[in-house]
């Protein structure tokens, strides 16, 4: 029982720990207090803005990026591939 309750424990603590990972996005004004890092982007997501969205939120967290913010989205004329570009801060 007890061994159940370590490996119950660990895995709560290894989701958290991730949880708390994920970077975070913010707008203009919050970034303003932040540290630039550079910039990620993006090219040929296939899906909707919130999938180009989301990898270039993963691009921020390989990054080590605790903040991003997204600065341009674009998908040309009737693709469904999506393009964008965000700043990353810590």
């Amino acid at each position: 029982m007890n061994m159940k309750l370590s490996v119950l424990t660990g895995i709560m603590f290894a989701a958290t720990s991730f949880a708390a990972l994920a970077a975070t996005p913010v707008d203009r004004q919050q970034s303003e207090g932040l540290q630039a890092m550079g910039s990620v982007s993006v090219t040929g997501v296939s899906g909707s803005l919130d999938d180009a969205t989301d990898q270039l939120q993963q691009k921020a967290e390989e990054m080590g990026a605790t903040h991003y913010r997204v600065i341009r989205t674009d998908t040309p004329g009737d693709s469904s591939l999506w393009s964008g570009n965000a700043e990353i801060y810590r």
